[in-house]
């Protein structure tokens, strides 16, 4: 299996975005035009356009139509994540709530499409909460194929999934290419909410990733959920 044809349509467009070929606020393709460039279903144009938008390199007015962003072109950065709400020492812990292995009708398309699976491709669903000092305080669910995952484990196998990638696969993802898009959303949905102890009024940290191998398979398509008040993000950015 290659890459998954989204990030290869989402690359060949950030590619086309950066050498200059539009001009900032230039309207950008249109749905209907990458789909029959690429020859790809609505969903895979929207997954590649999205991750795009949410990028800030394009922008998207209702009833107008998607635009090459004003914003300054990339620079390179370093982001990096606060610890400071652990530097009191305090007991961290992680809880395996679900193990699943969909079936048919019940696995979900468009995890299939960002796992980059065939049509009958199979896929193991983890999901856990992060606590600190009993709080609940992350959400996290794991899509990762089947072939990577140990069926006859009890689900607290699973509290770290890179350890185990890691010792039972010889896969190291922390090392592995990934693509993240992040985002605020308001409110979260039920199931975030319950398991963060979050209201429809609180706000919350959204991240999806992919970490992808040396060949271009996708090991780990994971959505996480932060809480607001757990969150800070330090932004450093190089000189042109």
């Amino acid at each position: 299996m290659g890459t998954p044809k989204y990030i290869q349509i989402e690359n060949t467009l950030r590619s086309e975005i950066e050498s200059g070929r539009f001009e900032s606020g230039d309207l950008f393709y249109s749905n209907a035009e990458l789909i029959e460039r690429f020859g790809v279903s609505s969903i895979t144009v929207i997954h590649a356009v999205n991750d795009l938008v949410n990028e800030g390199l394009l922008v998207r007015y209702q009833g107008k139509g998607t635009f090459v962003s004003r914003s300054r072109r990339h620079r390179p950065v370093r982001i990096s994540e606060s610890e400071r709400f652990f530097e009191g020492g305090g007991a961290a812990e992680t809880r395996v709530i679900g193990l699943s292995f969909p079936e048919g009708d019940e696995r979900d398309p468009g995890v299939v499409e960002r796992l980059g699976l065939s049509g009958r491709g199979c896929y193991a669903v983890i999901e856990r909460v992060r606590l600190y000092n009993g709080v609940p305080y992350q959400h996290q669910v794991s899509y990762i194929p089947r072939r990577y995952i140990k069926q006859d484990v009890s689900p607290s196998y699973y509290e770290s999934v890179y350890r185990r990638l890691r010792e039972d696969f010889g896969l190291f993802l922390s090392r592995e290419a990934a693509h993240e898009v992040m985002r605020i959303v308001m409110p979260a949905d039920e199931r975030v909410r319950a398991a963060l102890s979050l209201t429809e009024a609180d706000p919350c940290v959204r991240k999806e990733r992919c970490t992808m191998l040396a060949d271009g398979t996708v090991a780990e398509y994971i959505i996480m959920h932060k809480r607001w008040d757990f969150f800070e993000q330090t932004i450093d950015e190089s000189a042109r």
